[in-house]
């Protein structure tokens, strides 16, 4: 159930609407850890160690064991893939999904393919304009008219379809995708006005014949250059490789999402495909390229929402590292250790202490010492604590038949305990 109540909803109400995959996926390490840190970040974590295990399949599938072997050593090494293993993200998981589907494709393990795309779609929500676009990709490198020959294909086709229905659904019913309706670039009310001033502005000041005037300076052409500069963003030097997104949940190294070291290798890894593997390439680039399209519009860099585009970058450096010289290989690998000691002692003896409150540090804080106090004292929880709405139920392990009946109601009483939103 979610918070309201709806059995086995495919998209829970709790705040902007979350996607089911995650949640349902969660069921067993919560059963297994109870509602914990583990229980939570469990399935997080275990997506992050079966991306490793993929890259190998991926890389053995794609170019050879030995790039199998090297991808899945960078995978467990990668930034990106270490710092969304370590929190609850629905994107994490989507990824294993979607890179699981890939690697079915890829051994014609269409049906299976099939299921975990459609998962994939039902977990993270930009995902749903990323994996059709992807799916088209592998079907044109690996030949439609060979792909459509395998009897199971059409089988898998049809299981798309059921899942797209659903996705269509949820969507039209308007209990799905809120958070990105609210977000997009158009929805912008700040933005909107800005460029509604900018036209202005630019309209008045130019010489140009008043005719031509609205076909020069107008909301289409000023939205385009918008999404253009989103786009380019999210595969900039500065998001990639030095400064990521600046979220402190996404990025508590506060570097960027690849390594420095990985900027001359992907270079490298360019030059030596597009002598040895040029098709392959090609592939790689698209999948590459395809991945921002849904982050451009909602106006900003985003870990999550590009997260897709790891896979690809991994493969590169890898092709990379196995094609430039043994001293030179062992050089790459000696500073990618280097950068990952120096962020990982950053991550767990400094990050604590300066980012504890965007991991909602003082909603843990208060709920523990509201379950520790005298139960005869009665005790206040203010909303004003970020998510304490939230962190109390799960660490005070209330009924989730309490949580279900005061849902939408303040003040909310637990025994002893009230969460009350009264800005006093």
């Amino acid at each position: 159930m979610d918070q309201t109540g709806e059995s086995f909803p495919l998209t829970f109400k709790m705040g902007a609407g979350r996607p089911a995959g995650y949640v349902y996926g969660s069921i067993p390490f919560v059963y297994a850890f109870g509602p914990s840190v583990w229980g939570v970040r469990g399935l997080s974590f275990s997506s992050g160690m079966g991306i490793i295990i993929l890259m190998y399949f991926l890389g053995k599938k794609m170019f050879s064991e030995k790039v199998g072997l090297m991808s899945s050593l960078l995978a467990s090494a990668s930034l990106w893939n270490i710092y969304l293993s370590r929190a609850g993200f629905e994107a994490h998981f989507a990824l294993f999904l979607t890179l699981f589907g890939v690697v079915m494709f890829l051994y014609k393990k269409y049906i299976p393919m099939a299921i975990l795309f459609g998962l994939a779609i039902f977990t993270y929500p930009t995902f749903k304009l990323t994996i059709p676009l992807l799916f088209l990709i592998l079907i044109f490198f690996s030949g439609f008219v060979t792909t459509l020959k395998n009897k199971y294909f059409l089988a898998a086709l049809t299981i798309l379809v059921i899942f797209a229905g659903f996705s269509l659904r949820e969507t039209f019913n308007g209990v799905s995708d809120n958070r990105f309706f609210n977000l997009n670039t158009f929805s912008d009310s700040n933005l909107k006005e800005s460029v509604i001033q900018k036209i202005n502005e630019e309209r008045n000041l130019s010489t140009l014949p008043e005719t031509i005037k609205p076909f020069i300076y107008n909301k289409p052409l000023k939205y385009s250059r918008i999404l253009f500069e989103n786009y380019i963003e999210n595969l900039s030097p500065q998001f990639l490789y030095l400064r990521g997104d600046r979220n402190p949940r996404h990025n508590p190294g506060e570097w960027g999402m690849l390594y420095l070291v990985e900027l001359p290798l992907m270079f490298a890894g360019l030059y030596f495909l597009a002598k040895q593997e040029k098709r392959k390439l090609i592939l790689l680039i698209l999948w590459i390229l395809i991945t921002p399209l849904a982050t451009m519009l909602l106006g900003q860099t985003h870990a999550l929402r590009n997260n897709l585009m790891l896979p690809p970058f991994i493969l590169i450096s890898a092709y990379a590292l196995l094609n430039v010289s043994r001293k030179l290989n062992k050089l790459f690998l000696f500073l990618i250790l280097i950068q990952l000691v120096g962020v990982l002692m950053v991550v767990y003896f400094f990050v604590p202490n300066k980012f504890g409150s965007f991991w909602s540090l003082e909603a843990k804080t208060a709920s523990l010492e509201a379950i520790n106090a005298d139960k005869n004292q009665q005790i206040i929880l203010s909303t004003k604590i970020d998510n304490i709405e939230y962190a109390y139920p799960v660490y005070a392990k209330i009924d989730p038949n309490e949580v279900i009946a005061q849902y939408g109601k303040y003040p909310k009483v637990y025994g002893n305990v009230t969460i009350s939103d009264n800005e006093k």
